[in-house]
């Protein structure tokens, strides 16, 4: 089952901040499966644009990838800037 997770984009990279207590915070987001016979990097998702914001992402978080990942959402300033001093990112 997707969950929604929500994160900042940091140097191109999805840093998870809710839900909070995962091993990993670091993730690259891709649109294949994990149970797809292709490697992640083939459909990972360019976070270029959404550089510095929050966003939020539906999928399954397994050690460093984000699988069948899309973004939900995407947090305008004000909105980044409540995540950030909510979640302390």
């Amino acid at each position: 089952m997707d969950k929604i997770l929500i994160g900042i984009v940091k140097n191109g990279v999805f840093e998870l901040v809710y839900p909070e207590g995962r091993p990993f915070s670091s993730f690259r987001l891709t649109s294949t499966r994990m149970q797809d016979s292709v490697p992640p990097e083939n459909g990972e998702l360019n976070l270029v644009e959404y550089e510095e914001n929050a966003i939020a992402v539906s999928g399954n978080a397994n050690r460093e990838w984000i699988y069948s990942a899309s973004i939900v959402d995407t947090g305008d300033p004000i909105v980044t800037a409540l995540v950030r001093k909510v979640f302390a990112a």
